[in-house]
C-alpha cells in the first residue's frame, strides 16, 4: 500500500513539468522566497572587503511536493527533514551559488562564499527553511564608485529545465553613511539606504559613491562661506562656516567634521541644518603672536582652514590669507591715554599723602621730646588768717 501511494505521489510530482519543459522565461514554480541582502565593509584575515550577506526565507508552495514530504514525515520526521534540507540546498542555495560564480567569473573578480557552521540551510516548520551565506567582494571600487559585479537576472535550474529565479520580496540593506549613486531597477521603496523590490528575478544594479568622492562632490557643488572672530582675552577663535547648494549626507557631514578637526586645534564643533544649508559652528585655539607699542596692543592669531572658501569675513579685526588656506587675524587694541593721567594723578596723591603722614609723625615726635617751660602757678584760694597774738613786752606796766 505504501509503495502504491509513493508511486502515485511521484506521478503527481512529475505531472506539472509536462507543460513546463523548456520553460525558460517562466517563474520557478516551487517556492515563495523572501530575500534580504545586507551589505557592509568588513575585514577578513587582515584584508578589507565588502561583504554581501544573503538571508533567504523560503516556503515550499508546490502542493505535490508538500504532499510528498508530508508522506515521508508520517513515517520518519527526521528523514523527511533531511531530505527537505537537501532539496532546498540543491534548488535554492546551489542555484544562487551558480549564478554568483558565473557573474564574478565574467567580471574577472575573485570572490569567496562563507557558510554557517551547520551549512547554508536551516529547516523550519511547515516545510520552510532559512538559507544563509555571505559573499566577499560584493562591492568593488573604481575610486569613485562601489559597484556590484553580481547584478543581473537569475536562473533557476530544476530537473534540467531553466526557470526564472523569482522571489516575492527583496530587501537590500546598505550602510547609511554611504551615498547611493544608482539602483536599478528603481526600488518600490527606499528609505535610510534600505531598498525594497517586490516580485522580481534579479540582483539589482548597485552603485555607491566612495566616501572621499561623496565629499568632493559636495564641496564642488556648494558655495562655502566662513566668518571668524578672535577674542584676544579668551584666546580662542569662534567660526561659523556655511555650505549652500547641495544636500549634506551623513557621510559628508562626517568627512567635513573630520577635515576641520584635522587642520584646526578644535575645542568644540557641531553642525546644524539651516534654510537648506549646512552650518558648521566651532571654537578653535589659534597660534598667537603678541607685541605691544607705546600706544597699542597687537595680537596676530593664525588658523588653518580645511580648504578654500568662496567668502571669508572676520569680525572685530583684519586678516590676510597666507599659503595653504591659512588665515592670519590681526586684532589691535589702543592703550587709553586717560588711564595714564589717572594713574599719574593717583601716584602723585599717594606721594603727597605719604609726605604729609611722615611730616606729621616727625612734628609729633619733636613735641614729645622738648622740655616743658615753667608756667605761673595759680594762687591758692584765699583763707582768713588770724594774726598771732602780740607778745607782751618784757616788763609790765
Amino acid at each position: 500500500m505504501r509503495r502504491f501511494v509513493a508511486l502515485i505521489l511521484i506521478v503527481l510530482l512529475l505531472t506539472p513539468l509536462a507543460g513546463e519543459v523548456g520553460a525558460a522565461g517562466n517563474a520557478q514554480p516551487l517556492f515563495k522566497i523572501d530575500m534580504t541582502i545586507k551589505v557592509a565593509p568588513v575585514v577578513i584575515e587582515n584584508t578589507s572587503t565588502w561583504l554581501g550577506t544573503f538571508k533567504m526565507y523560503v516556503v515550499l508552495t508546490d502542493p505535490h511536493y508538500r504532499a510528498y514530504f508530508d508522506y515521508l514525515a508520517s513515517n520518519n520526521t527526521t528523514a523527511a527533514n533531511e531530505e527537505f534540507k537537501d532539496f532546498v540546498k540543491e534548488l535554492i542555495y546551489d542555484n544562487m551559488k551558480d549564478n554568483l560564480e558565473k557573474r564574478y567569473e565574467a567580471a574577472n573578480v575573485s570572490s569567496t562564499i562563507y557558510l554557517p557552521s551547520g551549512g547554508p540551510v536551516k529547516v523550519l516548520d511547515n516545510w520552510s527553511a532559512v538559507v544563509t551565506f555571505a559573499v566577499t567582494n560584493f562591492l568593488i571600487s573604481d575610486g569613485k564608485t562601489l559597484r556590484c559585479p553580481a547584478a543581473g537576472n537569475l536562473d533557476f535550474v530544476y530537473k534540467g529545465h531553466v526557470f526564472d529565479y523569482t522571489w516575492d520580496r527583496l530587501t537590500l540593506i546598505l550602510p547609511q553613511d554611504y551615498e547611493i549613486a544608482n539602483l536599478a531597477p528603481v526600488p518600490d521603496d527606499l528609505s535610510d539606504n534600505v531598498a525594497v523590490w517586490n516580485k522580481g528575478d534579479f540582483i539589482p544594479l548597485i552603485e555607491l559613491y566612495t566616501r572621499v568622492y561623496s565629499y568632493v562632490r559636495f564641496l564642488n557643488a556648494t558655495r562655502k562661506e566662513i566668518s571668524l572672530q578672535y577674542d584676544p582675552h579668551e584666546g580662542y577663535v569662534q567660526f561659523n562656516a556655511t555650505f549652500t547648494g547641495a544636500n549634506a549626507t551623513p557621510v559628508v557631514i562626517s568627512q567635513l567634521l573630520a577635515s576641520f578637526k584635522a587642520t584646526m586645534n578644535i575645542m568644540s564643533i557641531d553642525t546644524r541644518q539651516e534654510n537648506g544649508s549646512l552650518v558648521v559652528i566651532g571654537v578653535a585655539r589659534p597660534e598667537v603672536a603678541y607685541k605691544e607699542t607705546s600706544s597699542e596692543k597687537i595680537w596676530k592669531a593664525m588658523v588653518k582652514l580645511p580648504g578654500a572658501f568662496d567668502s571669508i569675513s572676520v569680525v572685530g579685526g583684519s586678516y590676510v590669507v597666507a599659503p595653504d588656506h591659512t588665515i592670519i587675524i590681526t586684532v589691535t587694541e589702543k592703550k587709553s591715554t586717560y588711564r595714564f593721567y589717572a594713574y599719574g594723578i593717583a601716584a602723585v596723591l599717594v606721594v603727597v599723602a605719604v609726605l604729609i603722614v611722615v611730616k606729621r609723625r616727625g612734628t609729633k615726635e619733636e613735641t614729645e621730646t622738648e622740655p616743658e617751660e615753667p608756667g605761673e602757678e595759680e594762687p591758692f584760694p584765699e583763707s582768713e588768717e588770724q594774726e598771732p597774738p602780740e607778745e607782751a613786752e618784757d616788763g609790765g606796766e
